[in-house]
């Protein structure tokens, strides 16, 4: 993930953000197949709960959610859009207490806001070091006449 990420802001394909979306997640999953057909036991017969779960997971946990990640990548850069990954074990547990009642420990609290504010932090950084660089704050930058 952290390297298809930061190649992602390098690499800049000439193809749409979905097409290449399409292909990472086309290269993943042939890697990942011989694996899985060799340890994983044989799926049982799969009802339509089943099928509308693998649909769901596939098109939203998968497809959409990477064609936006690549899409910010490409927008924003990785520095902008890396911290962001964290934002997804909090909308996690965030979706377990609105959703499932579950409760949480001081301690499990604790870790949420540091997650949340090293994400602040960090996107208010990479903001303030973006524009020092473009001359917008601190000394102003210098001009030929």
């Amino acid at each position: 993930m952290a390297l298809g990420t930061v190649l992602a802001g390098r690499w800049r394909p000439p193809v749409s953000a979905l097409t290449f979306t399409a292909w990472q997640l086309v290269a993943g999953g042939l890697l990942l197949a011989p694996l899985a057909l060799t340890i994983e036991p044989r799926l049982p017969r799969l009802t339509l709960d089943n099928w509308v779960g693998f649909i769901w997971l596939g098109v939203f946990g998968a497809a959409v959610s990477y064609l936006l990640w690549f899409r910010g990548l490409a927008r924003l850069g990785p520095q902008a859009v890396s911290p962001l990954v964290l934002l997804s074990p909090v909308t996690a547990v965030l979706l377990g207490w609105f959703l499932a009642s579950e409760v949480f420990t001081p301690l499990q609290v604790l870790g949420v806001a540091l997650v949340l504010g090293s994400v602040l932090a960090s996107q208010r950084g990479g903001a303030a070091t973006a524009a020092k660089a473009k001359g917008e704050i601190g000394e102003p930058a210098v001009r030929a006449p």
